[in-house]
This record gives C-alpha cells, sequence and structure tokens, in this order.
C-alpha cells in the first residue's frame, strides 16, 4: 500500500536538480522544464485510470473517467449478481423437476431453495426452462459488460494520450468560420489568416 502511495507522488513531486558548487557546497534549485511526452501521458493513463488526464493537467476529465470505469464495474458488479440468483435457482428447480417426476430420489442442490424462492416470489412458480434463459441473458450481459469495462479502460488512455498530443496545438486568432444566409440556402465560409 506504501508503495502505491509513493508512486501517486512521484509524478506530483517538481524535479529537483543538485549542482555541486564547492567541495562543501550543493545548490538545490528546482528545474522549471518539464518534458512532456504523449507516451509519457500512455504510460501513465495505462498504469493508472485517470493518472495520463492528471500528467496533461486536465483535471476536470479525472472524475469522468473514474465515474465511466466505476459505472461499469458496478453494472458488471448487477449482472454477475443477477447471474448467481438465476443460475442457483434454475439448479434447484431442474433438479426438483426430476424429483418431482421419481427420476431421482433427493435434489442435491436444495440449499438454493432460498434463491428459487426469490425468484418465485417475484413472478410466482417458474419452471426450469424459463430460469434457464435468465441465467444465459444474465451471463451473456455480465461477459459483454467485461468487454466494456476493457472498451472504456482503452477509450481513456485514447484520450490521455491524444491530449497530450495536442497540448502544443495552437489554435490562433486567426482562424474563424462565418455562416451567413443566402438566396439559395445558407452559405459557409472559412477564413484562414497567414
Amino acid at each position: 500500500m506504501s508503495c502505491l502511495f509513493l508512486l501517486l507522488l512521484i509524478p506530483a513531486a517538481n524535479p529537483v536538480v543538485a549542482q555541486v558548487n564547492d567541495a562543501d557546497t550543493i545548490e538545490v534549485r528546482e528545474d522549471s522544464t518539464r518534458i512532456h511526452t504523449p507516451e509519457g501521458a500512455l504510460r501513465r493513463a495505462a498504469m493508472i485510470p485517470g493518472w495520463g488526464q492528471y500528467y496533461n493537467r486536465q483535471y476536470y476529465k479525472i472524475p469522468f473517467v473514474w465515474a465511466g470505469i466505476g459505472g461499469m464495474v458496478a453494472f458488471a458488479y448487477y449482472l454477475n449478481e443477477q447471474y448467481l440468483l438465476y443460475r442457483h435457482a434454475y439448479q434447484y428447480k431442474a433438479y426438483q423437476e426430476r424429483v418431482d417426476s421419481g427420476r431421482i430420489n433427493e435434489n442435491p442442490k436444495a440449499h438454493y431453495k432460498g434463491e428459487y424462492d426469490r425468484v418465485a416470489a417475484r413472478y410466482g412458480e417458474i419452471s426450469s426452462g424459463p430460469l434457464r434463459d435468465q441465467r444465459d441473458l444474465f451471463r451473456r450481459n455480465r461477459d459483454l459488460s467485461y468487454f466494456g469495462i476493457g472498451i472504456v479502460y482503452g477509450l481513456t488512455i485514447l484520450d490521455a494520450y491524444v491530449s497530450a498530443h495536442l497540448m502544443d496545438f495552437d489554435v490562433g486568432e486567426d482562424l474563424t468560420l462565418q455562416v451567413k444566409p443566402a438566396g439559395s440556402g445558407v452559405q459557409a465560409a472559412v477564413r484562414l489568416n497567414f
């Protein structure tokens, strides 16, 4: 835990340069030139979500990064809980139908009766077929949400990388876009001053 804390402090610290003037004196000055690279933003964003945005000094994006990834993780957790509920209810009901038909003597999944009762309280008595279908649907959506987490994480990494490339992009006052009504509709004109 303390190693992670130190890793978080490293980019926040300003670089310090030490110079030896005499044999007895060391002058320490703060270096104001910071090398900012897109690769640095890429590495940081890949290590910890939001660190690339912090490195680019785009602090307003960090809550969106965390909310996006956190929302996807919470959704995947919810879908996993529903999948487990329906899986256990299906297992109980499938074996119970075999017990009721006389094919087996006792239900080996009788300890899942509580999960089946929770589902049955919502929808009434259900056979094993619809429970199996719901279980498969929740499993599919859960697996897709894991893929979604990777997509959101990849987009935050891409955002940090592209934003680092565009940090020194000059958007001057010489670029204008004018939209004017014309006799045959709307006319757009772009003017560039060099």
